[in-house]
C-alpha cells in the first residue's frame, strides 16, 4: 500500500511538472502574440503637440484664484492627470460655451500631514497649478466646490501667449 502512495505521489509530481511547463510554453506564445501586434514605443510620442495638456500657473490671493500678470500656461507632455476630487473646473470657448469640465483636487485647500492630525485648511495666499486640456479655443475658466461657485477666470489671453510662443512654456 505505501509503494502504490508512493507512485502516485511521484505520478502526480511528474504531471505537475509536465503541466506547468505547458503553461510556461502557452505564456511565452501569449506574450508573443501580444507583443507582434502592438505597436513599438516612440520616444517621440511626447514630442507631438496632441499629446501633450496645459497647466496654468496662477496666483491665490484672499482665497480666490487670480490671473494677473505673473500667470502662465505651460505646454506639459504626456497625459492630463486623472480627474479626481471635489473641485469643478468649467473649461468654456471664447463665446461662452462649455467645452468641457472635469472634477479636482480643491487647489484652495491646504492638508496638513503631521502624524494621525487630518487637517484642511484654506490656502489664503500663494500660488496654484491647474491641469488644462490643450484646446486653443479656452477662454475663461469656471470653478464651483459642490454647487458653490467659486470664481471664474479668463486665461483667453494666456492661451494667445502660447500659441504665439509654444517653447516659452514647454518644460
Amino acid at each position: 500500500m505505501k509503494t502504490l502512495k508512493k507512485v502516485f505521489f511521484i505520478m502526480a509530481c511528474l504531471f505537475l511538472t509536465i503541466a506547468a511547463k505547458a503553461q510556461e510554453e502557452n505564456n511565452e506564445q501569449k506574450r508573443e502574440r501580444v507583443e507582434k501586434s502592438t505597436k513599438p514605443f516612440n520616444p517621440s510620442y511626447f514630442s507631438l503637440s496632441e499629446n501633450s495638456f496645459y497647466v496654468l500657473e496662477a496666483m491665490i490671493v484672499n482665497n480666490q484664484i487670480v490671473i494677473d500678470s505673473t500667470a502662465t500656461i505651460s505646454v506639459v507632455p504626456g497625459k492630463l492627470p486623472y480627474p479626481s476630487g471635489n473641485f469643478k473646473v468649467a473649461v468654456m470657448d471664447k463665446q461662452g460655451k462649455q467645452i468641457t469640465e472635469y472634477f479636482m483636487q480643491d487647489p484652495l485647500n491646504i492638508h496638513s500631514c503631521e502624524g494621525e492630525n487630518n487637517h484642511v485648511g484654506s490656502l489664503k495666499n500663494g500660488r496654484v497649478f491647474i491641469s488644462l486640456p490643450k484646446n486653443n479655443s479656452i477662454g475663461k475658466l469656471i470653478f464651483s466646490r459642490d454647487k458653490e461657485r467659486i470664481g471664474t477666470v479668463d486665461i483667453g489671453d494666456l492661451i494667445v501667449k502660447t500659441q504665439r510662443d509654444p517653447t516659452k512654456g514647454e518644460q
